[in-house]
């Protein structure tokens, strides 16, 4: 009787309804079932949405995580390199724990025939001593952070122009009679202090007696950014020539064996990404030549890299990358050979383009709704079928 009184009492009000709200409900898109059937569940509809729920809950903590960590921001394309650019950093941090520092020096040849024989300049040859500790321990003058040049040439020892400081610390050199008095030798800067009654620094914090503590330790480490030509070219570590050639114990004693600390190509600031991680393929590279006359050769292929991260689509970084392959052998003494670590470096046409561009914000909603929604079709359809295969058995 109750289910007869609320029949008619739907049909009622479905008569009383004014005929415009008729028309409007023809377009519903969303139709309401009459309340006169019943609903059952089962434990199979049950397990069904159990695993809908699972499921949705799974992709849904993927998705978050993909855009909060750009899983999916990064995109790389290939084009032309068609840069201005003439000169390029190579950065470098080099030990050799065996040949003391005023046995090697670093040569730069490039394909234009341009030869830079015992290179220096805003490169630091600092002594090591037989554990691998840097010997030198105080500051250079006219130096920052790691990769600063020396700005004026003044601060550079290897320029005829230097003029070392010649006290260590600067409320000393207040102490001075002499502003402008320079001290470039480390005999120099110990009668300076004598001179002043104080007491002698260590040589291992005085940049002026660097020469003196190569003397006494075995290694020697390159450290500083090379600036060369974007042409393909050779940095060759070599015994240090002198007018003539090399001096025959020199090239008898050097010892190839070297540890590559660090080993990068372009700007330093450049904040690099990519999908995979950056590489750095020579970094902590070591090589431990068991013989001498050992000469030990690098091909690096240097490929030109952009990196574009927002919206800003001229805003972008430019900077390198490079691949390595590598041999050693013995080197012949007397037919043009000299145990050496060359680093041979040409340069790719082509660019890379590196892109990190996040979705926006109601993008990543569409995406969630689309998983929800696509989730609740795809398994109330299992769920329809599931009933349907169990009237079956």
């Amino acid at each position: 009787m109750s289910n007869l009184r609320q029949r008619s009492l739907l049909v009622i009000k479905e008569n009383n309804e004014r005929p415009l709200l008729k028309k409007v409900a023809a377009v519903d898109l969303f139709p309401k079932p009459k309340e006169d059937y019943s609903r059952s569940q089962t434990y199979r509809g049950a397990l069904v949405s159990l695993v809908t729920v699972v499921v949705i809950g799974l992709l849904v903590f993927w998705e978050v995580c993909s855009y909060i960590f750009g899983r999916d921001a990064y995109t790389t394309e290939l084009s032309v390199d068609t840069s201005l650019s003439t000169e390029v950093d190579f950065n470098l941090d080099i030990t050799f724990p065996r040949v003391p520092c005023h046995e090697v020096s670093l040569d730069v040849l490039d394909v234009t025939g341009t030869v830079n024989l015992n290179v220096t300049r805003n490169l630091f040859k600092t002594p090591v001593d037989a554990q691998g500790n840097f010997a030198f321990i105080g500051t250079r003058q006219g130096v920052g952070e790691y990769g600063s040049f020396r700005e004026q040439s003044k601060d550079d020892p290897s320029s005829p122009q230097f003029c070392g400081r010649c006290f260590i610390n600067e409320h000393q050199v207040s102490m001075m009679e002499n502003k402008n008095r320079c001290c470039n030798t480390c005999n120099d800067v110990l009668n300076a202090y004598d001179q002043q009654g104080l007491p002698r620094p260590q040589k291992n914090e005085v940049e002026q007696c660097i020469y003196e503590l190569s003397r006494i330790n075995p290694g020697c480490n390159y450290k500083g950014t090379l600036i060369v030509k974007k042409f393909g070219g050779r940095l060759v570590f070599a015994p240090k020539r002198v007018p003539g050639g090399f001096l025959i114990r020199d090239v008898m004693r050097f010892d190839s064996s070297h540890i590559i600390n660090k080993l990068s190509i372009g700007d330093e600031h450049v904040t690099r990404f990519s999908r995979r991680g950056v590489q750095h393929p020579l970094n902590g590279h070591e090589f431990d030549a068991q013989r001498r006359f050992t000469e030990i050769r690098y091909f690096l292929k240097v490929v030109p890299t952009m990196y574009l991260s927002g919206k800003n689509s001229a805003s972008f970084n430019a900077t390198y990358e490079y691949s390595v392959q590598w041999s050693h052998r013995l080197t012949p003494i007397g037919f043009g050979h000299f145990p050496s670590v060359s680093l041979g470096f040409d340069f790719h046409p082509m660019q890379v383009n590196n892109y990190f561009r996040r979705s926006s914000f109601p993008h990543f909603i569409v995406q969630l709704c689309g998983i929800v929604g696509g989730l609740f079709v795809v398994l109330g359809l299992i769920d329809g079928l599931v009933v349907w295969v169990g009237k079956f058995f």
